[in-house]
């Protein structure tokens, strides 16, 4: 009887481990681009310093997933090598101006699991202004890669820090787009 329950207990372990779902916390990677000039012209970028939240529950991607937080800091935006006069732009007027002193939060408040593929319902708080954006994600040889737009128009003085940062960086021609793509990416256990 002994040797049946420690056989059972080590299948049930063996199973719940086969089934459980984290990320590699130092894999994770917030990428954003934005857009400038009559054209449209991307800039890519990432926040170097997010703080991540995720369920202790690691039985599936939904349980660890729903209700992730990500707190970004603003200042580790980084606009690539070779681009320290982007990099400033962003870190000391965009961003001050659009954020003042506050951090950006999301929040996965919905996850919706296809195979391999499905949809998340990310709440982005700013101050005390807050908006939704669905990101679709996908997994393919154990990656994860979540994509979404964010509209800054959501948000109070996203028009004026769209227009400091236009006309602080000659590069734009006196358009900066209110849209950002972000993408969410971490390599899974």
């Amino acid at each position: 009887m002994k040797k049946i329950v420690l056989g059972l207990a080590s299948s049930l372990v063996l199973v719940s481990a086969l089934n459980a779902f984290s990320f590699k916390e130092e894999s994770l990677k917030l990428e954003f681009e934005g857009y400038k000039t009559d054209q449209m012209i991307g800039t890519k970028g990432e926040f170097t310093e997010v703080s991540y939240t995720f369920s202790k529950d690691t039985k599936d991607l939904e349980s660890y997933l729903k209700k992730a937080k990500a707190v970004i800091k603003p200042s580790s935006a980084f606009m690539g090598d070779g681009n320290d006069i982007i990099t400033e732009n962003i870190i000391k007027v965009f961003f001050p101006t659009f954020l003042g002193n506050s951090n950006i939060e999301v929040l996965f408040e919905n996850v919706v699991v296809g195979d391999d593929k499905g949809v998340i319902t990310a709440k982005i708080t700013i101050g005390k202004q807050s908006t939704i954006i669905p990101l679709s994600y996908s997994i393919e040889n154990h990656q994860f890669v979540a994509k979404g737009q964010l509209d800054l128009g959501a948000f109070k003085n996203a028009s004026k820090a769209l227009k400091a940062l236009s006309d602080v960086a000659p590069g734009h021609g006196g358009i900066s787009w209110p849209l950002v793509d972000v993408v969410l990416s971490a390599d899974i256990l």
